[in-house]
């Protein structure tokens, strides 16, 4: 049944598919906040948010990851994910993320089909009792009919992600979570 309403949400998505500038009376804009506390260095945090080769790849649906030759500041990524439908079977979908380093972490500006666009920001602040503080704000746009299924790809990859952040972190410090 996720399988027929994703290709159904998909087709409906692309039909009513407007530039970012024209949003559709269909889309619906999603703010998904994460925090998690990683018991480890605010420099090495940083530093890792900003390789973004790694970051790319900390994602568990990630299947492919290319960077894109025509921008000058190497920012720019063709990313393959692989989305899971039912019984191992997986739909890939490729975007164009772009990635802008900040003081305390990273921005990304993902370009998806059927007109939905993503913002990350992840930030990255020191913990008075130890420690770091890592928090992702996403902003997602896409068609009503696609914003939950992708809401729930997002909550769980993401969640995955900062959880082996998290623990490659914590190894590299000689730490633990609590």
């Amino acid at each position: 049944m996720r399988f027929q309403f994703t290709i159904a949400a998909a087709a409906l998505a692309v039909v009513s598919a407007t530039p970012v500038a024209r949003r559709g009376i269909f889309d619906k804009t999603s703010t998904i906040t994460s925090t998690k506390h990683i018991n480890a260095p605010v420099e090495a945090v940083v530093a890792t948010l900003q390789n973004f080769t790694a970051m790319i790849h900390l994602n568990p649906l990630v299947t492919n990851a290319v960077q894109d030759p025509s921008d000058p500041t190497g920012n720019t990524f063709s990313v393959t994910d692989g989305i899971p439908l039912f019984a191992g079977l997986s739909l890939p979908t490729t975007y164009s993320a772009h990635f802008d380093t900040v003081e305390n972490g990273m921005d990304t500006n993902n370009t998806v089909a059927a007109g939905v666009t993503l913002h990350n920001e992840w930030r990255a602040v020191a913990n008075p009792t130890g420690g770091t503080d890592l928090t992702e704000t996403d902003t997602l746009v896409a068609n009503v009919l696609l914003s939950g299924i992708i809401t729930d790809e997002l909550k769980t990859s993401h969640t995955q992600l900062m959880n082996t952040l998290a623990d490659q972190l914590e190894a590299a410090a000689g730490t633990a979570s609590s």
